[in-house]
Order: C-alpha cells, then structure tokens, then sequence
C-alpha cells in the first residue's frame, strides 16, 4: 500500500478533514498546515480509521524503501510534529499509539 499527496477522496473524522486531491487538512474548518510526509502518514492513518497501522506498515507507505524498518523513530518524530499541529494531547488524542504495534486514529 502506497499513501500519496496525490490520491483522490476526502477522508473526515470528527476534528479533522484531509484533502489529498489538494493536499489539504483541516482541525475544525482551520488549516493546519502539513509537511508532505505529515500529510501521507495522517492520510495513511485516516484511511485505516479504527485500526491500527502497525509501524513497519506505515513506514513502508509513506518512505516505500527496503530500509523503512529503520526508519521507526524517524516516524515517531513525524507523529509527534504531527500530534502538536492538531493541537494532540491526552486521553482525546487523535493520533493514538498502540505501543510496540502501531499508531490509529478513530
């Protein structure tokens, strides 16, 4: 599975609104603007709402390269830049961690 800025499709849940055609997001009708690789991880999330993405699925859909595996604390920073754009804290986070699994979002 390949996330990309260019994909078509709105995707929503109850604060945030993606637009891949225009690489869009929205927090409550606010755009918060997203990095590309931002973007593709909260699409790639979004798009699997309610499950989680385990993170060497989620590595290889945003970087798509044999050494993704690597790239997991990479992922975590984008995670956390991309929990402090949507305003992110607990226990109402939307960018949920399943630790030692993945990440999700409702």
């Amino acid at each position: 599975m390949q996330y990309s800025c260019g994909s078509n499709g709105r995707l929503r849940n109850m604060y945030i609104r993606l637009d891949p055609s225009r690489q869009a997001c929205l927090l409550q009708g606010e755009p918060i603007p997203l990095t590309c690789t931002e973007f593709a991880i909260l699409q790639a999330l979004m798009e699997n709402r309610g499950k989680i993405v385990p993170t060497e699925e989620l590595s290889n859909a945003v970087w798509s390269d044999a050494v993704s595996f690597e790239r997991n604390g990479c992922l975590a920073v984008h995670i956390r830049h991309i929990r402090a754009k949507l305003h992110d804290s607990k226990p109402y986070a939307t960018v949920k961690t399943a630790w030692g699994r993945g990440y999700w979002v409702d």
